[in-house]
């Protein structure tokens, strides 16, 4: 897929810092991940490594290739979150704390407060919150998977509070997002490489498994069983045993 193919813009608001240079380290590089320089016309993409500050001047993107991953240290007024990226996406850093998610997907986690905008064709999406969730980008809009912690999300207008477990779908004809269902945590955790294709492990990961525990025991009184398994095309299906 061609690197403009989608255009989902995302802006950082970190209560307004506007330190462009120095915030941003490769904590992570498994395979073939870049640095593309897009203030100069032409300009071929770098390879990037593990401890390398980004002081690129803006507009950049990083990008992945097939089976590679990358993650990155996003450090600004104290605040520090972690953005992981999967195989074969592409993430634009703009000015001002902008962004364009072009394909691919994203796992971010955070401790602090913080908001992202998201401006999707001609709509914008507001994300409030802290914890550790997944964004991926899809042909007609983005799904979002909020793994733990707590997150708001929606327009000024209209928004809904996810909790642990939850996916959506959000797009410019529903900026507040579908109705939430709920995904396999156990299972998302153990299958997911966004989680598990990394090293070291993220500082939240005691809060995902403990996430994923408490939604078992609640699936638990609800069904006597809940089976669950990845198919050969990578499609999550799930069977559950209800109670008699």
């Amino acid at each position: 897929m061609a690197l403009g193919c989608i255009f989902l813009c995302l802006t950082c608001s970190l209560f307004g810092s506007d330190n462009e240079t120095g915030n941003i380290r490769v904590t992570h590089a498994f395979g073939n991940c870049f640095l593309q320089p897009l203030s100069i016309t032409d300009s071929p993409p770098r390879p990037v490594s593990l401890n390398k500050q980004i002081n690129e001047e803006r507009p950049f993107a990083l990008g992945t290739s097939s089976d590679s991953f990358l993650e990155i240290e996003y450090l600004l007024e104290g605040k520090v979150a972690i953005i992981r990226m999967g195989n074969e996406s592409a993430l634009e850093f703009q000015q001002h704390h902008y962004h364009l998610l072009h394909k691919g997907a994203l796992l971010l986690s955070h401790r602090q407060m913080m908001s992202w905008n998201f401006h999707l064709s001609d709509n914008s999406i507001h994300v409030n919150g802290m914890g550790t969730w997944m964004m991926e980008s899809l042909t007609s809009g983005i799904k979002v998977i909020l793994l733990e912690g707590e997150l708001s999300i929606g327009n000024s207008t209209e928004r809904q509070n996810l909790s642990s477990g939850d996916l959506v779908i959000l797009s410019s004809a529903n900026p507040k997002g579908t109705k939430p269902i709920k995904v396999d945590l156990p299972l998302l955790l153990g299958t997911s490489r966004l989680i598990n294709a990394f090293p070291e492990k993220l500082s939240s990961n005691s809060r995902l498994f403990s996430a994923a525990q408490v939604q078992a025991l609640r699936m638990k009184r609800r069904y006597d069983a809940l089976i669950g398994d990845v198919s050969k095309e990578k499609t999550l299906q799930l069977w559950t045993v209800p109670q008699k």
